[in-house]
């Protein structure tokens, strides 16, 4: 989804800016000679998307995640494919990992006590010699495992592993500083393939075949393409091999125009990006081969926007740039397309404006154009001032939008359909301090479908989960340090969580949620509270239970936007 970065304040941005020009002289671009990131890490998760069902019927089988490397501390960033399969047989202890994932894990309580005099946990002693080896190497110490137990079986006092201190990481990855966590599992098949990219991403999107990823990268100044095999293996310039760097051609998607008669110049600091069929979105006709392809919507971050097309030409398909506007909003943040209106709508963190971005295509992909479609004001809420993410209502026939606030802090539902300069409010929910992201899920209840929005909040650390139906909120997932961008996995009943604090998934499980709404809440859940008690019996029963972590947590300080 949108920018990442700030503002968090005037010094916050000046950083930045000094950062993304210091690279820019330096060697043309924030990519530094360096420290290269270690195979299997994550650093600074910022997005996160699931790949394409293969069938109807079918589970994702893979989660995506983009890698900024906000802190510079490498010289490149990632995008990781995780195995989902793997992934939550890992963590619920299923398949190749019965007894070894996070369900069911324990760890024995003499590992946890401290030593009176200096403080820190028992010494590391193979077992068999009164103390127990806790802090250890599995790769060259047998005794590695002597902490964990069974705590349905063990003679000593055997402790459950809470599921935020048990994480799954891959087997490429070859850190073994557990630091808080009590249990790690090595997933052998879990990272399936992972490609360097530059540092700075700032989105991720997923072509309408599924086949490719779009990823805006604030340091190439430019947006990064990947391939996608039905393997979940990655390419982007060496195949599909588990690892490699991305080659210059995927790096430059508008090193090649549309229309070479009318040069357009790709605007710098793209910050995010929407991806479609242009068949479906945009074609006279059905099955039109001149719109065979995808269109990609780009939002920069001062005031403009970019739209490029996907499409084969002289036997090489990669995107093109089309066209470019500018005199926008200030720090935009989000673009999200209008299903049925040929316009994509864009936030902006520090204006009262929603700007709407029009999109005409004369005849063929080569004769188009972006124009201002006419900008919304937010009024009659509080400054209306600071709008996060923006997504559309997917029913048929209901032309309403939703839109995260920070100013008041709500989930703002608007009609799709004003007209005039003026945002037609429908209703307002308020959500939790900090608003971040949004996700809108039919979930199945009540004899067919709710339509449910899930709402991050990056300050507050957590998810909110709201009722879009009955405008009342259902419940919360709490203690999350880094809430921010994430996805739902509705055929598993879980939603993975790229937390950007500690750079790992948080993953969660929602059948709690799934009950509670076969019975809407009328008490402490209702609109205008937070939901945490939601549902039946308003006791917290509704609130979705974290199972577990997926990579290394390394704590750290900075905030996304």
């Amino acid at each position: 989804m949108g920018s990442r970065f700030g503002p968090q304040g005037r010094a916050r941005r000046f950083s930045l800016g000094f950062l993304l020009m210091s690279g820019l002289m330096w060697g043309g671009c924030i990519n530094k000679e360096g420290e290269r990131l270690p195979p299997g890490l994550m650093t600074f998760p910022i997005a996160i998307e699931l790949s394409l069902p293969p069938a109807e019927d079918a589970p994702p089988e893979y989660v995506f995640v983009a890698n900024s490397n906000f802190a510079l501390q490498f010289n490149t960033g990632t995008v990781q494919s995780y195995d989902l399969d793997v992934l939550n047989g890992a963590i619920d202890s299923t398949g190749a990992f019965v007894g070894e994932g996070c369900n069911g894990a324990g760890f024995l309580n003499i590992c946890l006590q401290r030593d009176a005099t200096t403080g820190v946990l028992n010494t590391c002693i193979p077992p068999g010699t009164q103390t127990i080896d806790c802090n250890c190497d599995p790769d060259v110490d047998e005794g590695c495992a002597a902490c964990d137990c069974d705590p349905e079986s063990s003679e000593l006092r055997c402790d459950p592993v809470p599921p935020d201190r048990c994480s799954v990481i891959p087997e490429q990855l070859r850190l073994r500083d557990r630091g808080a966590l009590l249990k790690t599992v090595v997933a052998p098949g879990l990272l399936l393939s992972e490609a360097e990219i530059g540092s700075f991403a700032d989105g991720l999107a997923i072509s309408s075949t599924g086949e490719r990823l779009y990823i805006p990268v604030r340091s190439n100044a430019n947006v990064t393409f990947i391939d996608v095999n039905p393997e979940g293996l990655l390419d982007c310039g060496s195949g599909f091999v588990p690892q490699q760097s991305c080659s210059e051609f995927y790096r430059t998607s508008s090193a090649e125009q549309v229309n070479p008669s009318a040069p357009v110049e790709m605007p710098p600091d793209p910050v995010d990006v929407f991806a479609g069929s242009l068949l479906a979105d945009f074609a006279p006709s059905e099955n039109d081969p001149a719109f065979e392809g995808d269109y990609i919507l780009v939002a920069h971050r001062e005031g403009k926007a970019s739209l490029l097309f996907d499409q084969e030409r002289n036997g090489v398909q990669r995107p093109r740039i089309a066209a470019s506007l500018d005199e926008l909003a200030p720090e935009q943040v989000t673009i999200t397309y209008q299903p049925n209106a040929k316009k994509a709508w864009i936030s902006s963190a520090l204006s009262n404006q929603v700007v709407r971005v029009g999109v005409a295509i004369d005849g063929d992909p080569t004769q188009s154009s972006l124009f201002n479609a006419g900008t919304l004001f937010v009024t009659g809420l509080d400054r209306g001032d600071v709008m996060r993410d923006i997504l559309f209502d997917p029913r048929p026939g209901r032309d309403l939008a939703y839109m995260v606030s920070r100013s008041p802090e709500s989930l703002v539902v608007a009609r799709s359909d004003s007209a005039g300069d003026q945002l037609n409010v429908v209703d307002q929910i308020s959500v939790c301090r900090g608003p971040s992201r949004l996700k809108l899920v039919e979930l199945p209840a009540r004899g067919g479908t709710v339509l449910t929005a899930f709402v991050s909040c990056f300050e507050q650390r957590m998810v909110q989960i709201i009722d879009a139906e009955l405008f009342q909120g259902i419940s919360i997932l709490t203690n999350i340090s880094g809430s921010f961008e994430f996805v739902v996995d509705l055929a598993r009943q879980r939603i993975y969580i790229a937390d950007f604090s500690i750079s790992v998934l948080r993953i969660a499980d929602l059948s709690p949620v799934l009950r509670c709404l076969e019975v809407p809440s009328t008490g402490a859940g209702g609109a205008g509270g937070m939901g945490a008690a939601g549902g039946a019996g308003g006791t917290g029963e509704c609130s979705p239970v974290l199972v577990g972590l997926v990579g290394l947590p390394q704590p750290v300080s900075e905030r996304p936007r």
